[in-house]
């Protein structure tokens, strides 16, 4: 497991616990208008893995997840691991139980830049595969949060089928799920490292860093993701302070809810526009709900900023 290692490395970088932080399937074009907002996020926040748009596949987790966080004083991990698992809950995303083996180790470094460059060199054949374009996305540009996921394709479990067509989609989803093309496998998040620039994230409120880090840990995300300059938690570093949300936004949950709903073992393209619009029906449902909670966030510890 990648946890042990990565405990040997905090010491290593001064976090002394003081510091606070086969057959090649056809391409399957569905396009969507231009300017579609829902599908430019959608395309800017998922990517098909190493086996390509044309053959790849989203990736998710289909075990409990388990977060280890280190790095950081005792009191101030555990806070953290609390709240990002209470935002797992709040989407029902199941989270291991006390004690549970590691799947998600979040990092917090004071000296970042060195811990990623030292994780990838000692890590470059489990964690990385011996892909050079995946070291060099995690190792830059320098960044506040950045992260790795391992992940696996293998067989899918049961038909997925009775249960889309049971839950009253739009005639057009329903049709795709009809004619899909799929591919016999689909593809599993097993790990993920997330590391945290402390200096860099400092700026964050400690609970919508953790939120911004369960985001991350449930989507295999490009390094720079691109949303579309829609309200998300993904925007946590960009523009003025007082304009960034700090909670998951409604964006972000009908985002996640339909990745995880979406059928695991159709090719990519098909998958990306079953994102869609699963995401925009959710998204005209919540437009009647109560206000978007990208500020409402759970209260922090006290002088956690």
């Amino acid at each position: 497991m990648v946890v042990p290692f990565i405990l040997t490395l905090t010491l290593l970088f001064g976090q002394d616990g003081s510091q606070q932080p086969s057959a090649t399937l056809p391409e399957v074009v569905v396009r969507a208008p231009p300017g579609d907002p829902v599908a430019v996020f959608v395309r800017g926040t998922t990517v098909p893995g190493e086996h390509g748009r044309y053959q790849g596949q989203v990736a998710r987790w289909d075990a409990d997840l388990c977060i280890s966080v280190v790095g950081s004083a005792p009191e101030m991990n555990a806070w953290l691991t609390e709240q990002i698992t209470a935002n797992f809950r709040s989407l029902g995303v199941p989270h291991g139980a006390s004690g549970c083996e590691p799947t998600v180790a979040v990092v917090i470094s004071m000296n970042a830049d060195a811990f990623a460059e030292t994780f990838a060199r000692s890590n470059r054949n489990r964690i990385f595969r011996t892909r050079e374009g995946a070291v060099t996305q995690f190792l830059g540009p320098p960044r506040p949060v950045r992260w790795r996921h391992v992940t696996r394709t293998g067989p899918v479990g049961p038909d997925p089928e009775e249960e889309i067509l049971a839950e009253g989609l739009p005639a057009e989803l329903a049709r795709m799920s009809n004619s899909r093309i799929r591919t016999s496998t689909a593809r599993g998040i097993e790990q993920a490292i997330i590391v945290v620039d402390a200096q860099r994230a400092s700026a964050a409120p400690l609970d919508a860093l953790a939120a911004y880090i369960a985001f991350v840990a449930l989507v295999d995300l490009p390094a720079e993701p691109s949303t579309a300059g829609q309200r998300t938690i993904l925007s946590l570093f960009d523009g003025a302070a007082a304009d960034r949300p700090r909670a998951l936004t409604r964006w972000d949950r009908a985002f996640i809810g339909a990745l995880y709903s979406v059928t695991p073992d159709d090719v990519f393209s098909l998958q990306q526009r079953e994102i869609e619009l699963r995401m925009r029906r959710k998204l005209e449902e919540t437009t009647i709900s109560p206000p978007d909670p990208g500020n409402t966030p759970p209260t922090a510890p006290s002088g956690s900023g």
